[in-house]
Protein backbone atom coordinates (compact mmCIF):
# COMPACT_ATOMS: atom_id res chain seq x y z
CA UNK A 1 0.00 0.00 0.00
CA UNK A 2 1.11 3.43 0.07
CA UNK A 3 1.21 6.53 2.33
CA UNK A 4 -0.68 9.55 1.62
CA UNK A 5 -1.90 12.88 3.14
CA UNK A 6 -4.92 12.57 5.51
CA UNK A 7 -8.42 13.54 4.08
CA UNK A 8 -11.83 13.83 6.04
CA UNK A 9 -13.62 10.59 5.76
CA UNK A 10 -17.06 12.34 4.44
CA UNK A 11 -20.15 11.05 4.75
CA UNK A 12 -21.92 8.10 5.77
CA UNK A 13 -24.69 6.18 4.54
CA UNK A 14 -25.67 4.66 1.39
CA UNK A 15 -24.82 5.41 -2.57
CA UNK A 16 -21.50 7.70 -1.93
CA UNK A 17 -19.44 8.89 -3.86
CA UNK A 18 -15.97 9.02 -2.18
CA UNK A 19 -13.53 11.43 -4.81
CA UNK A 20 -10.26 11.10 -2.97
CA UNK A 21 -8.49 11.21 -6.41
CA UNK A 22 -6.10 14.11 -4.91
CA UNK A 23 -3.93 12.02 -2.47
CA UNK A 24 -0.98 12.81 -2.45
CA UNK A 25 1.05 9.65 -2.14
CA UNK A 26 4.35 9.71 0.30
CA UNK A 27 6.21 6.31 0.25
CA UNK A 28 5.31 2.61 -0.08
CA UNK A 29 4.74 0.09 2.84
CA UNK A 30 4.00 -3.91 2.58
CA UNK A 31 2.21 -5.84 5.05
CA UNK A 32 2.77 -9.05 6.08
CA UNK A 33 0.76 -11.68 7.34
CA UNK A 34 1.97 -15.25 8.62
CA UNK A 35 0.10 -17.91 10.47
CA UNK A 36 2.26 -18.78 14.05
CA UNK A 37 1.50 -18.81 17.42
CA UNK A 38 4.09 -15.79 18.72
CA UNK A 39 6.26 -15.18 21.82
CA UNK A 40 7.83 -11.35 21.96
CA UNK A 41 10.09 -10.98 24.45
CA UNK A 42 8.86 -13.55 27.01
CA UNK A 43 5.41 -12.09 26.33
CA UNK A 44 3.31 -15.22 24.98
CA UNK A 45 -0.49 -14.89 22.84
CA UNK A 46 -1.97 -17.95 23.44
CA UNK A 47 -4.71 -19.26 21.10
CA UNK A 48 -3.51 -16.69 18.58
CA UNK A 49 -3.05 -18.33 14.68
CA UNK A 50 -2.16 -14.63 13.43
CA UNK A 51 0.68 -12.37 13.06
CA UNK A 52 0.28 -9.24 11.15
CA UNK A 53 3.59 -7.06 10.69
CA UNK A 54 2.29 -3.67 9.66
CA UNK A 55 4.06 0.07 10.07
CA UNK A 56 6.64 -1.62 11.54
CA UNK A 57 4.55 -2.80 14.67
CA UNK A 58 3.53 -6.47 14.71
CA UNK A 59 -0.47 -7.07 15.88
CA UNK A 60 -1.51 -10.48 17.37
CA UNK A 61 -4.91 -12.33 16.33
CA UNK A 62 -7.17 -15.30 15.99
CA UNK A 63 -8.86 -15.87 12.89
CA UNK A 64 -11.50 -18.55 11.92
CA UNK A 65 -14.83 -18.12 9.61
CA UNK A 66 -16.81 -16.17 11.97
CA UNK A 67 -14.86 -13.84 13.72
CA UNK A 68 -11.23 -12.09 13.62
CA UNK A 69 -10.13 -10.97 17.42
CA UNK A 70 -7.13 -9.44 18.34
CA UNK A 71 -4.80 -10.79 21.54
CA UNK A 72 -1.70 -8.93 21.42
CA UNK A 73 0.43 -6.11 19.83
CA UNK A 74 4.33 -5.41 19.67
CA UNK A 75 5.91 -1.74 19.22
CA UNK A 76 8.61 -1.10 16.96
CA UNK A 77 11.45 -1.51 18.94
CA UNK A 78 9.92 -4.85 20.14
CA UNK A 79 10.36 -3.64 24.02
CA UNK A 80 6.60 -2.83 24.27
CA UNK A 81 3.68 -5.31 24.19
CA UNK A 82 0.02 -5.64 24.62
CA UNK A 83 -1.54 -8.74 25.86
CA UNK A 84 -5.64 -9.07 26.06
CA UNK A 85 -7.24 -11.29 28.34
CA UNK A 86 -10.10 -10.06 27.09
CA UNK A 87 -9.72 -9.57 23.26
CA UNK A 88 -10.75 -6.67 21.06
CA UNK A 89 -12.66 -8.02 18.14
CA UNK A 90 -11.93 -6.54 14.61
CA UNK A 91 -14.76 -8.11 12.53
CA UNK A 92 -17.42 -10.32 12.40
CA UNK A 93 -18.37 -12.28 9.18
CA UNK A 94 -20.68 -12.24 7.34
CA UNK A 95 -20.87 -8.35 7.38
CA UNK A 96 -22.82 -5.84 5.25
CA UNK A 97 -24.15 -2.58 5.34
CA UNK A 98 -25.85 -1.56 8.18
CA UNK A 99 -24.33 -4.05 10.60
CA UNK A 100 -22.67 -3.33 13.27
CA UNK A 101 -21.65 -5.00 17.00
CA UNK A 102 -19.61 -3.50 19.90
CA UNK A 103 -17.68 -4.77 23.19
CA UNK A 104 -15.42 -4.47 25.93
CA UNK A 105 -11.32 -5.11 25.94
CA UNK A 106 -8.88 -5.22 28.39
CA UNK A 107 -5.39 -6.59 29.01
CA UNK A 108 -2.05 -5.52 30.27
CA UNK A 109 0.83 -3.93 29.35
CA UNK A 110 4.86 -5.10 29.41
CA UNK A 111 8.15 -3.78 28.70
CA UNK A 112 10.62 -5.68 28.11
CA UNK A 113 8.43 -8.51 29.48
CA UNK A 114 7.72 -6.92 32.77
CA UNK A 115 3.91 -6.17 33.67
CA UNK A 116 3.64 -2.51 33.59
CA UNK A 117 -0.08 -1.24 33.59
CA UNK A 118 -3.46 -2.18 32.53
CA UNK A 119 -5.97 -0.85 29.52
CA UNK A 120 -9.10 -1.59 29.91
CA UNK A 121 -11.75 0.15 26.97
CA UNK A 122 -15.30 -0.45 24.62
CA UNK A 123 -15.57 -0.65 20.97
CA UNK A 124 -17.82 -0.51 18.13
CA UNK A 125 -17.79 -1.42 14.64
CA UNK A 126 -20.23 -0.20 11.93
CA UNK A 127 -20.19 -0.96 8.32
CA UNK A 128 -21.94 3.05 8.33
CA UNK A 129 -21.73 3.64 4.25
CA UNK A 130 -21.26 2.06 0.49
CA UNK A 131 -20.76 3.82 -2.94
CA UNK A 132 -18.58 4.90 -5.03
CA UNK A 133 -14.87 5.65 -4.38
CA UNK A 134 -12.15 7.02 -6.52
CA UNK A 135 -8.30 7.30 -5.98
CA UNK A 136 -5.13 8.39 -7.54
CA UNK A 137 -4.94 8.58 -11.14
CA UNK A 138 -8.90 8.29 -11.04
CA UNK A 139 -9.47 4.20 -10.34
CA UNK A 140 -12.86 3.84 -9.45
CA UNK A 141 -13.78 1.00 -7.10
CA UNK A 142 -18.13 0.52 -7.31
CA UNK A 143 -19.78 -0.79 -4.64
CA UNK A 144 -17.38 -0.46 -1.94
CA UNK A 145 -17.95 -1.10 1.74
CA UNK A 146 -16.93 1.76 4.26
CA UNK A 147 -16.58 0.19 7.75
CA UNK A 148 -16.01 2.53 10.80
CA UNK A 149 -14.42 1.19 13.92
CA UNK A 150 -13.68 3.25 17.27
CA UNK A 151 -11.69 2.06 19.65
CA UNK A 152 -11.81 4.26 23.81
CA UNK A 153 -9.60 2.99 25.94
CA UNK A 154 -7.76 4.04 29.27
CA UNK A 155 -3.79 3.05 29.84
CA UNK A 156 -2.77 2.94 33.11
CA UNK A 157 1.06 2.63 33.57
CA UNK A 158 3.04 4.09 36.64
CA UNK A 159 0.42 5.53 38.80
CA UNK A 160 -0.60 7.65 35.48
CA UNK A 161 -2.92 6.90 32.96
CA UNK A 162 -3.93 8.33 29.53
CA UNK A 163 -7.30 8.32 27.49
CA UNK A 164 -7.06 7.11 24.19
CA UNK A 165 -9.14 7.76 21.11
CA UNK A 166 -9.04 5.76 17.70
CA UNK A 167 -11.02 5.97 15.13
CA UNK A 168 -10.73 4.19 11.54
CA UNK A 169 -12.60 3.99 8.23
CA UNK A 170 -11.62 1.08 6.01
CA UNK A 171 -13.01 0.65 2.15
CA UNK A 172 -13.15 -2.71 0.92
CA UNK A 173 -14.25 -3.59 -2.48
CA UNK A 174 -15.30 -7.38 -3.60
CA UNK A 175 -12.02 -7.58 -5.57
CA UNK A 176 -9.18 -7.40 -2.94
CA UNK A 177 -9.73 -9.71 0.45
CA UNK A 178 -7.58 -6.02 2.06
CA UNK A 179 -8.98 -2.68 2.58
CA UNK A 180 -8.09 -0.60 -1.21
CA UNK A 181 -8.27 2.88 1.87
CA UNK A 182 -7.48 3.23 5.41
CA UNK A 183 -8.05 6.49 7.54
CA UNK A 184 -6.99 7.06 11.04
CA UNK A 185 -7.47 9.50 13.91
CA UNK A 186 -5.70 8.82 16.88
CA UNK A 187 -5.81 11.09 19.90
CA UNK A 188 -3.71 10.46 23.53
CA UNK A 189 -5.26 12.97 26.43
CA UNK A 190 -2.44 12.32 29.40
CA UNK A 191 -3.67 15.23 32.03
CA UNK A 192 -4.29 18.49 30.06
CA UNK A 193 -2.16 17.60 27.16
CA UNK A 194 -4.16 16.20 24.12
CA UNK A 195 -2.13 14.93 20.99
CA UNK A 196 -3.57 14.24 17.41
CA UNK A 197 -1.92 12.23 14.78
CA UNK A 198 -3.63 10.90 11.69
CA UNK A 199 -2.66 7.93 9.11
CA UNK A 200 -3.98 7.24 6.20
CA UNK A 201 -3.09 4.84 3.33
CA UNK A 202 -4.19 3.79 0.25
CA UNK A 203 -4.42 0.19 -2.59
CA UNK A 204 -4.21 1.77 -6.35
CA UNK A 205 -3.85 -1.87 -7.54
CA UNK A 206 -6.48 -3.90 -5.85
CA UNK A 207 -9.10 -3.59 -8.70
CA UNK A 208 -6.92 -5.65 -10.63
CA UNK A 209 -6.09 -8.49 -8.44
CA UNK A 210 -8.81 -10.58 -10.44
CA UNK A 211 -6.16 -13.58 -11.80
CA UNK A 212 -2.91 -13.47 -9.28
CA UNK A 213 -0.92 -14.57 -12.35
CA UNK A 214 0.44 -13.01 -14.87
CA UNK A 215 -0.29 -14.97 -18.25
CA UNK A 216 2.26 -13.94 -20.32
CA UNK A 217 4.96 -15.27 -17.43
CA UNK A 218 3.86 -18.90 -17.31
CA UNK A 219 6.80 -21.08 -18.72
CA UNK A 220 6.85 -24.98 -18.36
CA UNK A 221 10.39 -26.64 -18.58
CA UNK A 222 12.55 -28.38 -19.86
CA UNK A 223 9.69 -29.56 -22.90
CA UNK A 224 9.96 -31.94 -23.20
CA UNK A 225 10.58 -33.73 -20.88
CA UNK A 226 11.67 -37.22 -19.19
CA UNK A 227 10.43 -37.28 -15.71
CA UNK A 228 11.41 -33.49 -14.35
CA UNK A 229 9.28 -30.78 -15.29
CA UNK A 230 9.18 -27.29 -13.50
CA UNK A 231 6.27 -24.54 -13.89
CA UNK A 232 7.03 -20.95 -13.27
CA UNK A 233 5.22 -17.89 -13.16
CA UNK A 234 4.93 -14.54 -11.62
CA UNK A 235 2.18 -13.86 -9.17
CA UNK A 236 0.71 -9.91 -8.29
CA UNK A 237 -1.31 -11.15 -5.70
CA UNK A 238 -1.56 -14.03 -3.24
CA UNK A 239 -4.59 -16.59 -4.36
CA UNK A 240 -5.49 -20.28 -4.63
CA UNK A 241 -4.52 -22.02 -8.35
CA UNK A 242 -6.33 -25.03 -9.93
CA UNK A 243 -4.66 -26.91 -12.15
CA UNK A 244 -5.71 -30.06 -14.64
CA UNK A 245 -3.70 -32.12 -16.68
CA UNK A 246 -5.35 -33.74 -20.00
CA UNK A 247 -4.28 -35.82 -22.64
CA UNK A 248 -4.53 -34.87 -26.36
CA UNK A 249 -7.78 -35.94 -26.31
CA UNK A 250 -9.44 -34.04 -23.88
CA UNK A 251 -9.39 -36.58 -20.69
CA UNK A 252 -8.48 -34.99 -17.67
CA UNK A 253 -5.96 -37.09 -15.94
CA UNK A 254 -5.09 -35.20 -13.29
CA UNK A 255 -6.80 -32.51 -11.05
CA UNK A 256 -4.57 -30.62 -7.95
CA UNK A 257 -4.43 -27.11 -6.38
CA UNK A 258 -1.56 -24.83 -4.89
CA UNK A 259 -1.64 -22.20 -3.03
CA UNK A 260 0.39 -18.89 -3.80
CA UNK A 261 1.12 -17.23 -0.72
CA UNK A 262 3.16 -13.58 -2.04
CA UNK A 263 3.57 -11.87 -4.94
CA UNK A 264 6.68 -12.44 -7.29
CA UNK A 265 8.25 -15.32 -9.12
CA UNK A 266 6.78 -18.57 -7.83
CA UNK A 267 8.09 -21.90 -8.86
CA UNK A 268 6.59 -25.60 -8.26
CA UNK A 269 7.87 -29.02 -9.30
CA UNK A 270 5.82 -31.05 -10.95
CA UNK A 271 7.27 -33.96 -11.55
CA UNK A 272 5.38 -35.66 -8.84
CA UNK A 273 2.55 -34.83 -10.97
CA UNK A 274 3.20 -36.39 -13.91
CA UNK A 275 5.03 -39.31 -12.75
CA UNK A 276 3.79 -42.86 -14.30
CA UNK A 277 2.38 -40.82 -17.57
CA UNK A 278 2.96 -42.46 -20.60
CA UNK A 279 5.06 -40.90 -23.01
CA UNK A 280 3.09 -38.24 -25.08
CA UNK A 281 1.41 -34.50 -25.50
CA UNK A 282 -0.02 -33.30 -23.02
CA UNK A 283 -2.31 -30.05 -21.68
CA UNK A 284 -1.37 -27.65 -18.03
CA UNK A 285 -4.80 -25.64 -17.81
CA UNK A 286 -4.43 -23.29 -15.01
CA UNK A 287 -7.80 -21.65 -13.40
CA UNK A 288 -6.11 -18.43 -12.03
CA UNK A 289 -9.88 -16.23 -10.76
CA UNK A 290 -11.43 -15.96 -13.74
CA UNK A 291 -8.79 -16.26 -16.29
CA UNK A 292 -7.97 -19.60 -17.99
CA UNK A 293 -4.20 -20.03 -19.07
CA UNK A 294 -3.00 -23.49 -20.90
CA UNK A 295 0.67 -24.95 -21.19
CA UNK A 296 1.25 -27.83 -23.21
CA UNK A 297 4.26 -30.62 -22.72
CA UNK A 298 5.67 -33.37 -23.75
CA UNK A 299 7.09 -36.46 -22.12
CA UNK A 300 9.91 -38.72 -23.97
CA UNK A 301 11.35 -42.15 -22.77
Amino acid sequence: MSYCDYIEPGPAGANNTWDFSGLHFNRSFTGYLKNSMVTEIGVTFPGTNTELTEFDSRFYFFVDEDKIEQYGYSSVDRRTQIKYDIPFVKMKFPFTYGNSFSGTFSGKTFYSGIEGGEIVGNYSVEADAFGTLILTGNTTYENTLRIRTEKNYTNSFNNRSEEVNIITYRWYTESHRYPVLVLTEHSVKSGEIITLNHQAAYNNNAVFFVSPIVAESVLLYPNPTTSYLVLEFNAIAAGTINFTISDASGKVIRTFDEDVSTGGICTYDLSGKIAELSPAMYYLTIQSGEETIQRNFTLIE
